[in-house]
């Protein structure tokens, strides 16, 4: 299955030509009965195949009540918010990334905002920096539903900034009957989330933790089988391991701090090591992430 990314420079309005293709609903049909001359007989049922018009590619099954909403369409919505919430927006550095995952099952879309970095040194080294980013994520496959989200990146390793909230994000169902809504307050009030999160990085760095607790609180939370009501399997196992690898990174940049420990976290979430799909297991270790940091675990060591 073909993925396409395109990263563009300073251009907002620019969206991938990928993002842009029709896709066409065909109901689908079993066969009922068999005539005496074998002429088959088929009886239709309430499902239907999501399929791209210009190469005939199966992108879903969904019943009736799937409206099909196309990703170019969410993407311009996004940024005609933030061309109003932004007068001078011309002068702002912005990239932009389009994924167009498994030939257009899925649509992810980062907006990168530059004029708004804050600096984790006192050198203001390049990418020792956090900047905005909105997320939009979406799909025709059934596993996403359409998502606005605030973040954040932190530029020296590439990690997304997870949140122990999902406040700043917009999500609505493919088979509601009212299109996603997004708002010029919504984008204004993720930038001032940014600011705080500043403050928050600044806050982790000089909290300082022992090697024991980082060990329990990734034993309890993130290599947690839950669905197996198990403390650690086999599969935690390998969690820990490669938590410990990338704890030792970090440790040897920031020192024993809950910084350490949640670089450590984001980085796992962000750059999965994995077989299956790197854009679905790293959405579902996001919020791990961010259960984490609603743990007990966690606001022992951060408060």
């Amino acid at each position: 299955m073909q993925t396409n990314i395109q990263i563009q420079q300073d251009d907002l309005l620019t969206i991938d030509p990928s993002a842009y293709f029709e896709v066409e609903k065909k109901q689908l049909k079993y066969v009922a009965d068999t005539l005496n001359d074998k002429q088959e007989v088929y009886e239709s049922v309430n499902r239907y195949a999501l399929v791209r018009k210009d190469n005939g590619k199966l992108l879903g099954i969904h019943s009736d009540d799937y409206i099909v909403r196309p990703y170019s369409a969410l993407a311009e919505k996004v940024n005609e918010v933030i061309k109003d919430a932004v007068p001078n927006i011309d002068q702002w550095k912005i990239t932009t990334e389009d994924h167009v995952y498994a030939d257009g099952k899925k649509f992810r879309r980062n907006i990168n905002f530059w004029n708004e970095q804050i600096y984790l040194d006192s050198n203001k080294r390049a990418n020792e920096c956090i900047i905005p980013q909105v997320r939009i994520y979406s799909s025709l496959d059934g596993q996403w539903g359409q998502q606005i989200m605030f973040s954040s990146m932190y530029m020296w390793c590439l990690n997304g900034m997870v949140r122990p909230d999902w406040t700043f994000t917009v999500y609505n169902k493919h088979s509601s009957k009212q299109d996603i809504s997004y708002s010029v307050a919504e984008f204004r009030a993720g930038l001032e989330s940014h600011k705080e999160m500043g403050d928050e990085m600044f806050k982790m760095m000089q909290k300082k933790v022992k090697v024991n607790d980082v060990t329990e609180l990734f034993r309890k939370t993130l290599a947690n089988n839950r669905k197996r009501n198990l403390d650690i399997d086999n599969n935690s196992i390998i969690v820990m391991r490669d938590l410990d690898s990338l704890w030792g990174k970090y440790v040897a940049k920031y020192g024993n701090t809950v910084f350490a420990i949640y670089q450590t976290a984001t980085d796992w979430a962000t750059h999965p090591v994995t077989r299956g799909a790197v854009y679905n297991v790293s959405r579902k270790r996001e919020k791990q992430v961010a259960e984490m940091m609603q743990s007990d675990q966690w606001n022992a060591l951060y408060n």
